[in-house]
């Protein structure tokens, strides 16, 4: 997923975004994916554990997937910020057009929070900041209190139905303030838990939980490949993201999953997907600006390979580090013991 987002922005800048010579079409979805498959790992981690409301475990949530997310996020958004002022004296307009505002906001990760003109500095990193407040917040409320967590899905599935939204206009308000990012976020991992809990309570054969994480996993193919974002209003990119929630949700039932997650090249590529989700705009935009790469078809595929190479030194340098702190470090009781 994160190499489809990688593809069709590297692409998107060397070939132009209205080319239609990307082999990724929709690539937005992907997020929504990540926003569903993020849902399901963090709940299936911390539902047994939170029993009830609980401050305390709440920070130590909050302050892990701090821990998690923002390392990265601040380094290559200090990057690039670098790339832009060391390479073309400034950070061109079409990446913000309120400097002094998008530099705090995108430090603070709070540029996707409210519907406006903010921008994503480095592009891909709208999603970081959703994932990292609202997402969080989401989570929380599905573990400590199902019926409300339900209440509020229902509440924004009928608005989104209601009034619509694009699946590509993160910043577009689609409701008293709330963002087009923010809505496909709060469905996506809305979906997401709906599926867990009707799979937990509903007993399916292994066959039939391969097939129909087969038929998820061709589903979400077809939503990111073949189907441009004008292909997908509110009805199908709920529909794709429900298919893509059931072939999540029985993934650890289908053996063809274990098969493709134990080669070791989808191995380091699932492991490396935070890293070159945000690594290769950086990559693409110092090397574009390096050497003046010619907008070329050939030269989005090398940049696209180089990103990889980089991700497996931040993933080393920089998000390894702080994931093991995030185990061991709690700022309220006692740390995980090591293993």
């Amino acid at each position: 997923m994160a190499l489809a987002v990688a593809y069709q922005h590297t692409f998107g800048i060397m070939i132009g975004w209205q080319s239609g010579r990307s082999l990724i079409t929709n690539a937005p979805f992907a997020v929504d994916v990540f926003f569903a498959l993020s849902a399901y790992v963090l709940i299936k981690s911390y539902d047994e554990k939170f029993s009830r409301v609980n401050i305390r475990e709440s920070i130590n949530f909050y302050w892990s997937r701090f821990l998690r997310l923002y390392p990265l996020h601040f380094v290559m958004l200090s990057v690039v910020v670098g790339i832009f002022y060391g390479m073309v004296h400034g950070i061109p307009s079409y990446f913000s057009n309120n400097v002094k505002r998008d530099l705090i906001s995108n430090y603070l990760m709070t540029q996707s929070l409210v519907t406006s003109e903010s921008f994503s500095i480095n592009l891909p990193s709208w999603s970081i900041s959703l994932e990292f407040y609202l997402g969080s917040l989401v989570v929380l409320l599905a573990v400590f209190c199902r019926p409300l967590f339900y209440a509020v899905f229902a509440f924004f599935l009928f608005i989104a139905e209601q009034h619509g939204f694009r699946v590509a206009g993160n910043n577009d308000p689609v409701f008293h303030g709330i963002s087009a990012g923010m809505f496909r976020l709060l469905l996506s991992m809305g979906i997401m838990v709906l599926v867990m809990d009707v799979v937990k309570r509903l007993p399916v054969r292994e066959s039939v939980a391969e097939a129909l994480c087969a038929f998820g996993v061709f589903t979400i193919a077809v939503s990111t490949i073949c189907l441009p974002p004008p292909f997908h209003p509110v009805p199908i990119y709920l529909v794709s993201v429900l298919f893509a929630a059931v072939a999540i949700a029985f993934m650890d039932k289908a053996a063809f999953v274990d098969k493709v997650m134990g080669n070791p090249v989808f191995f380091l590529l699932g492991k490396l997907s935070y890293s070159i989700y945000l690594v290769h705009f950086p990559v693409c935009m110092f090397l574009v600006y390096l050497f003046h790469i010619d907008l070329s078809y050939d030269a989005g595929n090398w940049i696209v390979h180089f990103s990889i190479l980089v991700s497996c030194l931040t993933y080393e340098f920089v998000e390894k580090p702080f994931i093991l702190m995030g185990r061991k470090v709690r700022l309220f009781g006692k740390g995980r013991p090591e293993k």
